[in-house]
Parts: structure tokens; C-alpha cells; sequence
């Protein structure tokens, strides 16, 4: 099963979480998030910021998310979310 979470739940996760937008178009959806922390910069390419986009659909009350896209200075990076991803293990958390 793929990653889900209630839409409620992320909505308001993202409101006391400034490293996270949240774009909603009808049933889609974008969750972008972009590492802000000193911990996380000494893992960026080149010294320099990442965005990382969640893509999913609200079904049923819920966010189902199929892909993640990764921006940084090397270019972008697509992976398809097909079951339940370790990357999107943080959702379990909220």
C-alpha cells in the first residue's frame, strides 16, 4: 500500500512546520520541504539547498502519495512510490 495520511493531520503539520509547503489543486496534491537545518546542510550536494516534492492525490480524506522528486544542485530525481516507502517513514511520526 502506498504512503497515506490524513489530510487534516498534514495540514496542520505543515502550519507549525515552516520547512514544509503544501499545495492543494482539487484532488491533487504537493508537499515541499526543503532541509533547513545545520545538520541536514552538511549533507548537501555542493554545499548547497535541496527541495525535496512529495506528489499525491486526496482519496477518501487521505493523502496517497505516488512520487518523490529530489532537486538539488545535480539536477532532479524522480522515484515512483509504489508500497509503503522507508523515505515517507517520517508520516508515521506526525
Amino acid at each position: 500500500m502506498q504512503p497515506q495520511i490524513e489530510i487534516e493531520k498534514l495540514k496542520n503539520y505543515v502550519m507549525e512546520n515552516p520547512s514544509f509547503r503544501i499545495y492543494i489543486n482539487g484532488n491533487s496534491v504537493e508537499l515541499h520541504f526543503i532541509p533547513n537545518t545545520p545538520e541536514a546542510s552538511m549533507h548537501f550536494p555542493d554545499g548547497v539547498q535541496v527541495e525535496h516534492i512529495m506528489y499525491g492525490n486526496i482519496e477518501d480524506g487521505n493523502v496517497v502519495f505516488y512520487k518523490f522528486v529530489t532537486i538539488s544542485s545535480r539536477g532532479k530525481t524522480e522515484t515512483e512510490i509504489l508500497d509503503d516507502d522507508p523515505v515517507m517513514e517520517w508520516m508515521k511520526y506526525i
